[in-house]
């Protein structure tokens, strides 16, 4: 029987969907030199936001169910420790980005089963969290993964919710920075620049020492 061959343009799609990051790009590169409002800026991004975590949904969901079951598991090798540009080199484009979504999914999951856990134990209530905290941990993204992973739809719901507060703080710490900025740019400028060359002094003594 010939093996029914999958479609990879999928994994183009999740670059596109998750290159349109709300915090890093969508508020600080795209509304706020339109100089709109709170509210303006805040709805738009929610929108944004939350097509990101229904289209994430149906991608991992995807991923996980109908990709994943054809190839190989996810491997624990010494690739995790390669660069992108080894991987370009190795895979090409197309190898180096379902790696490193594999890497993303297995990165999501894991977490020694902590996120797992928490979820099922919480539930909603967790889901709002994952979705309210989206700044260190990451968490719209692994709360749309987990739903995806274990067929939970309904988790979506608890996690865009979660996710629109975020959005919210996003917002407003993003018109809070540019008012500082606009305030104390020289300041600012200067503290940026020392960090700047005492994170590369840094970074240039961690080396000579290995």
């Amino acid at each position: 029987m010939k093996k029914e061959k999958i479609s990879k343009w999928p994994f183009f799609g999740a670059i596109l969907l998750y290159s349109a990051n709300v915090d890093y790009i969508i508020i600080p590169l795209i509304l706020k030199p339109l100089d709109l409002s709170f509210w303006s800026t805040f709805w738009i991004a929610t929108l944004v936001a939350n097509i990101e975590i229904i289209g994430g949904f149906y991608f991992w969901y995807w991923f996980a169910w109908t990709w994943l079951p054809t190839t190989e598991r996810v491997k624990d090798t010494v690739q995790l420790t390669k660069s992108v540009i080894e991987l370009l080199k190795e895979h090409g484009i197309l190898g180096t980005i379902i790696y490193k979504i594999k890497e993303t999914f297995k990165w999501a999951i894991n977490h020694d089963g902590r996120l797992i856990r928490f979820i099922k134990r919480w539930e909603h209530p967790g889901m709002l969290i994952l979705g309210a905290e989206s700044f260190v941990s990451g968490g719209r993204l692994c709360g749309t993964i987990i739903c995806a992973s274990t067929k939970w739809r309904n988790g979506i719901y608890s996690l865009i919710i979660g996710n629109t507060v975020h959005v919210a703080t996003s917002v407003g710490v993003w018109n809070l920075f540019f008012y500082l900025w606009s305030k104390h740019k020289e300041p600012s400028l200067i503290l940026g620049a020392i960090l700047i060359v005492y994170l590369a002094i840094s970074y240039i003594w961690k080396i000579s020492k290995k």
